[in-house]
């Protein structure tokens, strides 16, 4: 009898199916940025754009080069969090010394990051959501986010390229 099998791309599609959708607003969260203050949906600067990551990601690793660049290009608040619970504050911001551009948002004491990626039903990382001035999604990317296609993100999401 052939069982049946989900693989990685499997996986991919499912969990596109049920994270958060272009059009939705942000979950909830509460988490602290490097200098102690709360950010939070109602607090962040938008647009912006949300990268759930993990320090011992490959893709990540290749990725984030790229983002930051963008990042420095266009102005755009990167809020960078940790899906992986074994990130602790230090590792997080050593990782983010060679991108000073991103805001990495940290625990507090109402919320865990990974529980916030809960949140948002992202399955692995990374996973990138572009969002627009109102607080809603306008585009997410489940693995690499291309360079084009987060600067055409970045135009919906109304940020004036330069």
């Amino acid at each position: 009898m052939l069982k049946p099998r989900i693989g990685v791309v499997g996986l991919l599609l499912l969990g596109l199916a049920f994270a958060v959708q272009p059009g939705q607003r942000l979950p909830e969260f509460a988490l602290l940025d490097p200098k102690g203050n709360l950010v939070a949906p109602a607090t962040m600067r938008k647009p912006a754009v949300i990268v759930f990551w993990a320090s011992w990601c490959p893709v990540c690793k290749a990725e984030f080069p790229g983002l930051h660049r963008v990042a420095e290009e266009t102005k755009v608040p990167f809020y960078v969090i940790s899906r992986e619970p074994k990130d602790t504050k230090e590792v997080v911001l050593e990782y983010m010394r060679a991108f000073p551009r991103f805001i990495p948002l940290l625990a507090s004491d109402k919320d865990r990051p990974h529980e916030v990626a809960n949140r948002f039903k992202v399955v692995g990382q990374p996973w990138t959501f572009v969002v627009d001035a109102e607080g809603k999604v306008v585009a997410l990317f489940a693995g690499r986010a291309g360079r084009e296609a987060l600067l055409d993100a970045l135009l919906l999401a109304g940020v004036e390229l330069p």
